[in-house]
């Protein structure tokens, strides 16, 4: 066994401050929420990742999921006022390095965002990529990773596909990232750095 029990409470710990308490608070406020509705969502961005501890600052949620479900979730949120959904184009802020040159990513999807306990919270329908002024790839789609937090399962995309995704857009910061937070998780004790 990899876990050495009297080493749980200071790994939790590590992973706690790695994620400002007012994230995990809002996961789980939306959480409850989604799940009373039995709607499928995952959660993707930079918090996913930091939920798998790879060192990122999530700067606000990002949640993946289907068209239909996107609809279920505008429902599920009408309290906090989501903005109207549709179809939108987003450049991202950073471009794909391809054989040296770099080239814009664009995202298309079902597209709303709204806030929880001050988190922003944006959520993608039928997510895809473009690069430069090629054709949109095929609508993102996995089956997700889970994590525990607090008792509730949360679905995650899995950060086998956010590599995948990273080294096809050339963004080699972000794979070494993720290279080591799944060599911290192989199999041994907890607490070790």
């Amino acid at each position: 066994m990899c876990v050495s029990e009297d080493k749980i409470p200071a790994q939790v710990s590590r992973v706690l401050n790695l994620i400002p308490e007012s994230f995990i608070y809002a996961l789980l406020i939306l959480h409850n929420r989604l799940e009373a509705n039995d709607i499928e969502w995952a959660l993707g961005g930079d918090f996913a990742e930091a939920l798998k501890v790879v060192k990122v600052n999530p700067a606000d949620f990002e949640i993946v999921t289907s068209k239909e479900n996107a609809e279920r979730i505008f429902d599920a949120v009408e309290e906090f006022k989501p903005e109207a959904m549709g179809v939108k184009i987003q450049q991202l802020p950073r471009n794909a390095v391809i054989g040296g040159e770099e080239y814009p990513i664009y995202i298309r999807s079902y597209f709303f965002s709204f806030f929880v306990g001050g988190i922003a919270v944006r959520v993608h329908g039928d997510l895809q990529y473009r690069i430069n002024g090629w054709d949109y790839g095929d609508k993102l789609e996995f089956a997700p990773e889970y994590v525990f937090l607090m008792d509730k399962k949360i679905a995650l995309v899995p950060l086998s596909l956010k590599y995948e995704i990273y080294q096809r857009l050339g963004w080699a910061d972000r794979l070494d990232k993720i290279k080591q937070a799944l060599e911290k998780a192989k199999c041994r004790p907890l607490g070790e750095d």
